[in-house]
């Protein structure tokens, strides 16, 4: 009965120790210069990339990175360019370090020849 006692009670200082903080970073009409040739709307798509900091200071997984982030959720309806594009930017605080989110989501479309 001490064992989960003392395990419990671990779990839950460890937990206690989670703080989320989110951040509109902006709204763009587009990622890229459009081209001057028409486009279709394929979907809506979201993504996101993040990274996790051991101790607040050592990168333990590659940076988040907001090309990836667009790249993603261009992929994701197999489009050319992102439109009308929103993100904003998450921090989790642990007790053994951070982890930062960029979140990403905008429209895809695909130019017509």
């Amino acid at each position: 009965m001490r064992q989960l006692l003392f395990i419990v009670l671990l779990c839950s200082i460890v937990f206690l120790g989670c703080v989320t903080t989110h951040h509109v970073a902006g709204y763009e009409p587009h990622v890229r210069p459009l081209k001057d040739i028409s486009y279709q709307i394929v979907g809506d798509a979201e993504s996101f990339t993040s990274n996790f900091n051991l101790l607040w200071f050592f990168n333990v997984t590659p940076l988040a990175s907001f090309d990836r982030a667009i790249s993603d959720a261009i992929n994701q309806k197999n489009g050319d360019d992102l439109i009308d594009v929103s993100w904003y930017i998450e921090r989790q605080y642990w007790i053994v370090g951070t982890v930062n989110i960029i979140h990403i989501k905008g429209k895809v479309i695909k130019y017509t020849e």
